[in-house]
């Protein structure tokens, strides 16, 4: 019994050694059949282009909502494009196409436009928050200087009813303009650390990724098997004629 499988193995053995051409013709048209089948895919274009843009301290809902960013500034995409937006402070774009130069351009374009957005609302930020910087720096002047002419008040005058009222003047002068240096330095505190947006990642385009080479190495692996399952077909329909005929 164990010399007949023997027998058996190895007649399948020398079986698959006198048809090994088809270990080489199978595995080969699998794979071109592979490749061929990548090149049909559908390619949403020959070049991508990427960009990466920071937002800074941005966070306006309008300015970094994806499809509002598309419809206010990406109408001009001939190809298609997609935004997404990681994270709060980031915004990036993808955007396909056959022409690397138009590629380019239209990215450009839309990098420079939503740019200009998110600056517009950095400046009205920093320019509010200046102004009321401005208006709490002419508090804390107006409270020094009020300050001194209390503390003369009091230095000059005998009376007390004077005393006691220009000290309650004096003691909640002082307190509002402890309030409004810390008030001040916080503002400009903010102002320091509010962060302007910018382009994060060089806006580049490349050619997009094609699986003609994965796709071969796939089918040339399922080629191989096919080789050995047909050839193992093969031989159990040979061997099947031999034992009906005996």
């Amino acid at each position: 019994m164990s010399e007949n499988k023997s027998y058996r193995l190895y007649d399948s053995l020398e079986f698959f050694w006198r048809k090994k051409i088809w270990f080489i013709i199978i595995p080969i048209i699998a794979a071109l059949i592979g490749y061929g089948a990548s090149l049909l895919v559908p390619s949403d274009g020959k070049y991508v282009g990427k960009s990466t843009i920071f937002t800074g301290s941005v966070k306006l809902e309008a300015l970094t909502n994806p499809d509002h960013i598309m419809t206010k500034y990406g109408e001009h995409f001939t190809g298609k494009t997609e935004v997404f937006v990681p994270t709060r402070s980031y915004i990036k774009t993808e955007t396909f196409g056959d022409n690397e130069e138009q590629v380019s351009k239209e990215l450009t374009q839309f990098n420079d436009q939503l740019l200009a957005g998110l600056m517009e609302q950095h400046d009205k930020v920093i320019g509010g928050t200046e102004t009321y910087a401005s208006v709490q720096a002419e508090r804390i002047a107006s409270l020094k200087t009020a300050i001194e002419e209390y503390r003369e008040i009091l230095n000059e005058s005998d009376n007390l009813t004077v005393i006691n009222n220009f000290t309650t003047l004096l003691s909640t002068a002082e307190m509002d303009l402890t309030n409004a240096l810390a008030t001040e330095q916080r503002v400009r505190n903010d102002i320091i650390a509010y962060e302007k947006p910018s382009l994060a990642v060089e806006t580049y385009v490349v050619k997009t990724k094609t699986y003609g080479l994965e796709a071969a190495i796939a089918g040339f692996i399922l080629g191989i098997l096919l080789a050995i399952l047909t050839l193992s077909m093969w031989k159990y329909i040979i061997d099947a004629r031999k034992s009906k005929r005996a």
